[in-house]
């Protein structure tokens, strides 16, 4: 439902699953909905991912994310951090913050706003902050 933009749906449905196993009626670590077990985990992220549009491609050094304003988790095979988006001015202001690993970029890109090619690929490290401006 979160994919496809039903996102009251989608959250009313998270909120159903996690108020039956909440630990008191049922073992809030076997979610039969998620196929037993192991499934949550991986059904909580692609929640996460749909409700951020993030997205990494390690082959073109591109980072994507929807144009909602926010402050986000990411995390890729290489590394993790934060994303704070805002808008200013007509503009969307990005600030990439990297808490553990090490980040190469090369693209930005914002969902229904554009790409922004840097000019030379950009390696974030642990503990950095980088800010982008993408202009609508």
């Amino acid at each position: 439902m979160l994919f496809e933009g039903q996102t009251e749906n989608g959250l009313k449905c998270i909120q159903n699953i996690r108020d039956r196993y909440d630990g008191r009626k049922r073992s809030p670590f076997d979610e039969a909905e998620c196929g037993h077990h192991y499934g949550r985990a991986m059904a909580s992220w692609s929640a996460l991912l749909a409700l951020t549009g993030f997205h990494y491609s390690g082959l073109k050094k591109e980072i994507t994310f929807n144009d909602i304003s926010g402050r986000y988790f990411w995390s890729n095979g290489y590394a993790y951090g934060t994303v704070n988006l805002k808008d200013t001015g007509g503009n969307k202001q990005m600030e990439l913050t990297v808490l553990n690993g090490r980040l190469q970029l090369s693209i930005i890109n914002i969902e229904n706003l554009g790409k922004l090619t840097l000019p030379e690929m950009k390696t974030i490290q642990a503990g950095e902050t980088a800010a982008f401006t993408l202009k609508k």
